[in-house]
């Protein structure tokens, strides 16, 4: 079964508003069922879902789209997660493409199940055990709580933990694999956790997949962790976000702590949207993870200068990777794009002397108000500044002012970085226009370094290779990546029906193997030619008035999930990783995509003439782009247009004929785009706008 005919057939066979009564009540409306939002707060129902294309639409908050889409908003799943549960729902096979991969990841997962099971037994019944269960009792851990965290201890043994193992079948190699031992130089090998209180570290399904463990005696480390394996980087994973990820999305707000026991603590006190990083400090995957769940961050930090330095450099990785790349404001050419925070940021201070987890034993209450009460980080920022610097002086004022620029330059809102202007100026006695002037001048400095960076080779991929698909994958004569309802590519197949502009018509080859839709035309030059393309097309898009593409440009959810997972990869993949190995370690079914898609660009690529340089690559981007969204707008007048034949009461009336103006006014725009485009000489084909 191919991709399109997998997700085609879980459409098919899942009823689109059941699944979506489920999280919201829906009311017949004529020929469309409608309910109030689950994404936005409203007392008037402006959300409906259309059973005949088997998509929704609110037309308070303009989100909108399939029973996928959908889902993976409501539950904040990736979509692998999504489509496991929507598939499972309507009965529909996933055949794993590389079963060997999933055997290996499965036999990990049961070997860390067997020795959660053992050090809890060690723990709870051994002798040994005893002086594990009596530290966690001085440190206030009931027996409900040891539990629900499957706390364990591991035996002062060498290979205790190797031979319960290899009694229940596994293979050293496998055991070593999995990080619960660590091979000899001589041969052979031992427990890694040794006379350790055995912390379980769980992926968000709640599955155990790697071990911390604290000594109990003195020595270093004080803390010990599974190495990498294939369950577990730890830089991607955020310890207690399987317990906590419910109360965050409840509260809207995730508190970020140091070390397990602060995590454990807070749980067993009751604060629940509690969690910690897997090391010393946070990361922009683990940042990414948690904001599926919020975008409200309160760091809880120890009030001595370790923890600040710790708490610091969190705040500064939630910045950079919270960071919007897609506003739009003015500027002397036209538009540009700008960095603005998606996120809040908040500083709650422990009391001189505590750490998170002394406050939460001894006083509960406090610690609710510490964090109910935590301060934002742009004026801790301007507290930690002004401590590092004399402000008496005209070079400490100076550096002042020069070190808050970044932090400063990252608040959207015009009200608030007019208050924070005007308190650093009044705290270096200087006129406000003199920080705004200086805020312009470092804006400026970081657009021009920002276009000079683009020049330089972005890590991975310097030669794209061509793949050649598994054998398990259809051959390209039988390959069909069209997507429901779209036009034709502007650089077609053989077998599409556009036409193809001046400059690329002999481009397309007469024996092309594919048939592409223009979402898939689109992605596949994107993946294929992303080190120059990407960090051109925001600005560009700025130039014409647009905003930057994102996932939602794509509608197949398929789509929408490869170019999601390469706008994470061009910013957080290590110089290690390639852009096929990091897809190929993602679901099986984004992967075997992925590698239809660069099948396609690169024999795309092989039949273009040799006068066809970058820039015709970049028209046909923009181009296929804002045909995207002519085709999205178009889609939504259909939804419109089949409410307006229902009997509607006048408020929906006048709804409707505000979203008809709405709707106008953004195909305007996209014709002006276009028309700007095409002034310029940029652009390569102006049909159907």
């Amino acid at each position: 079964m191919t991709q399109s005919s997998v997700i085609q057939e879980i459409k098919d066979r899942l009823d689109v508003v059941t699944v979506i009564g489920r999280y919201t009540p829906l009311k017949k409306a004529g020929s469309s069922y409608k309910g109030l939002c689950p994404f936005h707060s409203e007392k008037t129902p402006s959300f409906h879902v259309f059973p005949e294309t088997g998509t929704w639409k609110c037309f308070g908050c303009s989100a909108g789209g399939d029973i996928f889409s959908f889902v993976e908003k409501k539950e904040n799943l990736p979509f692998s997660d999504v489509l496991r549960i929507l598939a499972q729902e309507a009965g529909v096979q996933l055949h794993e493409q590389r079963p060997e991969v999933r055997d290996a990841k499965e036999k990990l997962r049961k070997i860390h199940a067997i020795a959660t099971s053992r050090f809890q037994s060690q723990l709870l019944t051994s002798a040994e055990g005893k002086r594990a269960r009596e530290y966690l009792a001085r440190r206030g851990v009931s027996q409900e709580t040891i539990e629900h965290f499957q706390l364990g201890y591991a035996s002062d043994g060498w290979e205790h933990l190797i031979t319960h193992l290899k009694d229940k079948g596994f293979s050293l190699d496998a055991i070593i694999q999995a990080g619960l031992a660590i091979q000899r130089d001589t041969g052979g090998a031992y427990d890694r956790f040794r006379n350790r209180l055995i912390i379980p570290i769980s992926d968000l399904q709640g599955r155990v997949i790697a071990f911390g463990g604290r000594i109990l005696d003195s020595g270093e480390p004080k803390y010990l962790n599974s190495p990498q394996t294939p369950l577990f980087d730890k830089s991607q994973v955020v310890f207690g976000l399987n317990f906590a990820k419910r109360a965050i999305r409840a509260k809207d707000q995730v508190v970020l702590v140091e070390g397990y026991m602060d995590v454990i603590s807070a749980h067993q006190n009751g604060f629940k949207n509690v969690v910690a990083a897997m090391g010393t400090s946070i990361t922009p995957q683990q940042i990414k993870l948690i904001s599926r769940y919020t975008r409200n961050f309160v760091f809880a930090m120890d009030a001595d200068e370790a923890g600040a330095r710790a708490a610091w450099r969190g705040v500064q990785m939630v910045q950079e990777a919270l960071s919007a790349r897609g506003v739009l404001t003015p500027s002397s050419r036209g538009f540009k794009t700008e960095k603005r925070m998606l996120a809040t940021i908040n500083i709650a201070i422990m009391p001189a002397g505590k750490d998170p987890d002394d406050v939460l034993r001894e006083e509960p209450d406090l610690w609710a108000s510490l964090i109910e009460n935590a301060i934002p980080v742009v004026d801790y920022t301007i507290q930690r500044i002004a401590k590092e610097n004399d402000l008496s002086t005209a070079a400490g004022k100076s550096q002042f002012v020069h070190d808050l620029l970044p932090a400063l330059s990252k608040i959207g809102d015009v009200i608030q970085r007019r208050h924070y202007i005007g308190k650093v100026a009044s705290m270096i006695k200087a006129l406000d226009s003199d920080i705004e002037e200086s805020l312009r001048q470092f804006e400026r400095a970081e657009r021009r370094y920002s276009a000079s960076s683009r020049t330089h080779k972005p890590k991975s991929l310097s030669s794209p290779p061509l793949h050649k698909p598994p054998h398990h994958l259809a051959p390209p004569s039988d390959a069909t990546l069209i997507s429901s309802d779209e036009e034709p590519p502007l650089w077609p197949s053989a077998t599409s029906t556009a036409h193809p502009s001046s400059d690329q018509s002999q481009a397309a080859s007469t024996s092309s193997p594919f048939s592409i839709g223009t979402e898939e035309h689109l992605l596949a030059n994107l993946l294929y030619h992303y080190q120059k393309v990407l960090p051109w097309l925001d600005d560009e898009l700025a130039q014409l008035e647009l905003s930057p593409i994102y996932g939602e440009d794509f509608q197949d959810p398929v789509n929408r999930a490869i170019f999601d997972l390469l706008d994470d990869f061009r910013f957080d993949a290590t110089d290690q990783t390639n852009l096929d190995e990091f897809m190929s370690n993602q679901d099986a079914l984004i992967y075997d995509k992925f590698l239809l898609l660069w099948e396609y660009a690169g024999y795309m690529e092989s039949k273009k003439p040799k006068n066809i340089q970058f820039h015709h690559f970049q028209k046909d981007i923009i181009t296929s782009l804002i045909r995207l969204r002519a085709d999205k707008l178009r889609k939504i007048q259909r939804e419109v247009t089949i409410l307006q034949k229902d009997a509607l009461p006048k408020d929906e009336k006048e709804r409707m004929a505000k979203e008809v103006l709405v709707l106008t006014n953004e195909r305007n725009k996209l014709k002006a785009a276009v028309w700007k485009f095409s002034q310029s000489g940029r652009i390569a084909n102006t049909r159907r706008f």
